[in-house]
C-alpha cells in the first residue's frame, strides 16, 4: 500500500488557478466514490478548503491487486493523482504547480496542515476542522481505508495539540481574523461603520461577529430564515438575499463568503449602484465577486490572496509547531510499519515453531503429548513481546529479512 498526496494551494497557485480546483460538498462526494471504483486505489481522501486543494489516495501494489482479484472494477491506468486532479477540475487548461507527495512525505506533509504551517495565516484555527471533515466526509462515502483513516485521525491530534500548545503572537487566528484587522489598518477603527455580509457560513458569521465587536452596524443576507434555526450571530440584522443591493448602496464594507459556484455581485451591478461601498472582500472560493468590480472607481477589492498578515510569528514557535507535526508524522508511520509486518510476524512464528519441532534439542522429546501446542504458544507469546517492545524499531522489511535468514539457515 502506497500513499500519494497531490494538490495545489495558496502557496503554489493564486486565486484564479485555485478556484479551478474549488469543489463543493456534493462534487467532493462524487469524486471520492468514482475513486475507489478504480482498480489498485482503495482510499481517497479529498481535503478543500478556500486556501488549498489536495486529493490524498491510498494506492495497492500490484501483488495486493492480485489478490484482492479487482478485475472488475475499472482500470486506474497508471495512477497519478495530480493527473486524477486535473481531470475532476474540468480544466485543459495548462495546470498550476501541483505538488505531489508519497509515502512518509505525504503523512509529514498533512501533520503540517494540520498544524497551520501551510495555511496562508500561520497556525490559523479553521484547519483542524476542515482536515476533520474531509475524512469525515470520506467514512460517510466509505472511502477511506485504515491507513487513510488512521493518517487523517493523526493529523487532527497533531493540530489539535498544536492549538493547544503553540501561542503565535501577533497573528491573526483565521482569514476573516485577518480580512479584519486588514481593514482597521487601512481605514482606522470601524465603530459605528455600516456592513453587509453575504452569506451565513461559518466564515461569515465569524466575520460578522468580529465586526459587531469592533462596533460595527452588521446586516448579512440569508436565503430563508426560520425564527429559532437559523444561526445569526448575535447583533447582527438579517435581510433577504435579494435585497443585498439595496442595502449595499448603505454600507462602506460589503463582504461575501457564500458556497456559491455563481458570482454573488457582477460588475455591471455594482455600478449600477447611485452610493458604492468603499471596500469588498471576497473571502469564498471559486469567488463571489466578480474580479473586474475592483476597477470600479472609489472600489477596493480584496480576495482571499489580499488578505495576509505582515507579522513574523517567533522562531520558538515555528520550532514547536514543525516539532509537533514531525512527532506525530513518526507515529504514524511507527503504527504503519507494525500493521505492515504482522503477516511477517506470523511467518515468523511459524518458522520458529517449525525448526524448533524439528531440530536436534527437541527430539529427545518427541514422545511427549501436546508438544507442537507447547512449543507454538511459547514461540507466539515470544514473538509478541519481543515486537510489543521494539515497536519503534520494527519494519517490515527487517523482518522479511529475518523470515529469510531463518529459511536459509541448517539445523540446530
Amino acid at each position: 500500500m502506497c500513499i500519494y498526496m497531490a494538490g495545489v494551494d495558496v502557496h503554489s497557485a493564486d486565486v484564479s488557478e485555485r478556484e479551478r480546483f474549488a469543489f463543493s460538498e456534493e462534487q467532493v462526494r462524487h469524486i471520492l466514490q468514482e475513486l475507489v471504483q478504480k482498480d489498485g486505489i482503495s482510499g481517497a481522501v479529498l481535503l478543500a478548503t478556500c486556501n488549498r486543494t489536495e486529493l490524498y489516495l491510498s494506492v495497492q501494489s500490484d501483488r495486493e491487486r492480485t489478490e484482492n482479484n479487482a478485475a472488475e472494477r475499472q482500470p486506474a491506468e497508471q495512477i497519478s493523482p495530480a493527473q486524477l486532479l486535473q481531470y475532476y477540475a474540468g480544466s485543459s487548461a495548462e495546470p498550476p504547480h501541483i505538488l505531489v507527495r508519497t509515502e512518509l512525505d505525504a503523512a509529514q506533509h498533512l501533520m503540517e496542515v494540520a498544524c497551520g504551517l501551510h495555511s496562508q495565516i500561520l497556525h490559523e484555527e479553521q484547519i483542524v476542522t476542515q482536515v476533520g471533515r474531509a475524512v469525515e466526509l470520506a467514512r460517510e462515502c466509505h472511502t477511506t481505508d485504515s491507513v487513510l483513516d488512521t493518517l487523517f485521525r493523526t493529523a487532527v491530534s497533531a493540530g489539535k495539540d498544536a492549538q493547544n500548545q503553540v501561542s503565535v503572537s501577533q497573528v491573526p487566528l483565521s482569514v476573516s481574523y485577518g480580512a479584519v484587522q486588514q481593514l482597521e489598518q487601512c481605514i482606522g477603527k470601524l465603530d459605528g461603520k455600516s456592513c453587509l455580509v453575504i452569506g451565513n457560513g461559518s466564515m461569515g458569521r465569524l466575520a460578522a461577529s468580529l465586526l459587531v465587536q469592533r462596533g460595527c452596524r452588521v446586516f448579512m443576507t440569508l436565503r430563508s430564515y426560520h425564527h429559532g434555526e437559523t444561526v445569526i450571530p448575535f447583533g447582527v440584522k438579517p435581510i433577504p438575499y435579494e435585497q443585498r443591493f439595496a442595502q449595499m448602496k448603505n454600507s462602506e464594507i460589503v463582504i461575501s463568503a457564500t458556497r456559491s459556484p455563481h458570482y454573488t455581485i457582477f460588475s455591471d451591478q455594482l455600478k449600477a449602484l447611485s452610493r458604492k461601498p468603499r471596500f469588498l472582500l471576497d473571502l469564498a472560493m471559486p469567488r463571489d465577486i466578480e474580479p473586474t468590480c475592483g476597477e470600479t472607481d472609489g472600489v477596493t477589492l480584496w480576495d482571499l490572496d489580499d488578505l495576509h498578515s505582515d507579522a513574523a510569528p517567533d522562531a520558538a514557535a515555528l520550532a514547536a509547531l514543525h516539532q509537533i507535526a514531525e512527532q506525530y508524522a513518526d507515529n504514524f508511520q511507527m503504527w504503519r510499519n507494525y500493521r505492515d509486518s504482522v503477516p511477517y510476524m506470523q511467518q515468523l512464528k511459524e518458522l520458529t515453531t517449525q525448526r524448533i519441532l524439528h531440530s536436534t534439542t527437541a527430539a529427545p522429546y518427541a514422545e511427549l503429548p501436546q508438544l507442537e501446542e507447547i512449543v507454538r504458544l511459547v514461540t507466539e507469546k515470544t514473538v509478541d513481546m519481543l515486537m510489543g517492545s521494539m515497536k519503534s524499531e520494527i519494519t517490515p522489511e527487517l523482518l522479511q529479512q529475518s523470515c529469510a535468514k531463518i529459511r536459509d539457515r541448517g539445523r540446530f
